[in-house]
């Protein structure tokens, strides 16, 4: 493959968030008096790709604007403490990263997550990456095709979109890939619903991220012997 620039999600594709993040969803709406919705509500929103925000405000809609973004500001103060006990990377995430950055591969991180819990994961597990684009006040995020031509784009100068591959596991970072043009690849392994997903077309389909390093930069040397 000729792609030099991976744009890779980060929950449910780089990194196992899934306990970390319905534990603090729990803790939060919990403290607030709000109960818990059910488990299938939580697994659609998680695997819509949805921001924060707007994941709150699907799963108690009764919340007013400003209630919602005080269980945002509550939700971040306790996510990092939860995230360290619980999120913990995809299989071959580091040897994948590793073999990226030996091809000279720009390597970014692009997630409608906040910035800071991302950055405390990648610190933790000693991940470095190009960049960070994550959720902003006011910038635009997933599936907005305006992340690509107002915060990606302008970092690498006039690059051919054939140089750019979006890896993700939801609807949302597919439809972002196809919004701007560039080519997809689907982490099946993630939590998006597959069938949904495949309706997308993505130009490919991994089942484990170790594959993404194969596909990227191709299977291993064989070496004969003599």
């Amino acid at each position: 493959m000729s792609y030099r620039i991976v744009l890779i999600d980060f929950d449910g594709t780089l990194a196992d968030t899934r306990q970390s993040v319905v534990t603090c969803l729990r803790q939060t709406l919990s403290e607030r008096g709000f109960d818990m919705p059910d488990g299938q509500k939580i697994k659609e929103v998680i695997a819509a790709g949805l921001s924060l925000d707007q994941a709150v405000a699907v799963l108690v809609p009764q919340l007013a604007p400003d209630e919602t973004s005080q269980c945002v500001v509550a939700y971040r103060d306790k996510y990092p403490a939860i995230d360290a006990e619980h999120t913990q990377l995809f299989e071959g995430a580091h040897e994948t990263l590793a073999a990226l950055n030996a091809a000279g591969m720009a390597v970014v991180v692009l997630s409608n997550k906040g910035v800071r819990a991302i950055e405390a994961t990648l610190d933790r597990f000693e991940i470095e990456v190009s960049a960070i684009i994550a959720a902003e006040p006011g910038a635009p995020m997933k599936p907005d095709p305006a992340v690509f031509h107002e915060r990606i784009a302008p970092l690498f100068g006039a690059r051919p979109l054939g140089d750019y591959l979006m890896v993700g596991d939801t609807r949302a970072d597919l439809a972002f890939a196809k919004a701007a043009g560039i080519a997809a690849c689907f982490a099946r392994y993630g939590y998006g619903d597959a069938s949904d997903c495949l309706t997308l077309a993505p130009e490919h389909v991994i089942a484990t991220l170790g594959e993404l390093k194969t596909l990227v930069c191709g299977p291993p040397a064989v070496t004969e012997k003599v």
